[in-house]
């Protein structure tokens, strides 16, 4: 039996599994939470927390959207030539 046969029978088999334990346990289980049971938050009180919010990875984002911006002539090169 070769390796990959074997990988590819451990993930059926799990996902068989998987699907089984699902169908077994049912749906019994419900939510009695209802969109409208949510406290709403203030529009003033989001835009401060939001305002207060570090951006992580600032460098890494400019640096990603620098790339973005030198590669978008090539992309729609290809894009036309349909690659």
């Amino acid at each position: 039996m070769d390796v990959d046969e074997e990988v590819d029978e451990e993930e059926f088999g799990f996902s068989k599994n998987y699907f089984l334990a699902k169908e077994l346990r049912g749906s019994t289980k419900k939510s009695a939470g209802k969109l409208c049971d949510l406290n709403l938050v203030d529009e003033q009180e989001l835009r401060d927390a939001t305002s207060k919010l570090v951006t992580k990875h600032e460098k890494e984002i400019v640096a990603l959207m620098e790339s973005y911006r030198c590669q978008y002539q090539q992309w729609l090169f290809e894009l036309r030539l349909v690659f």
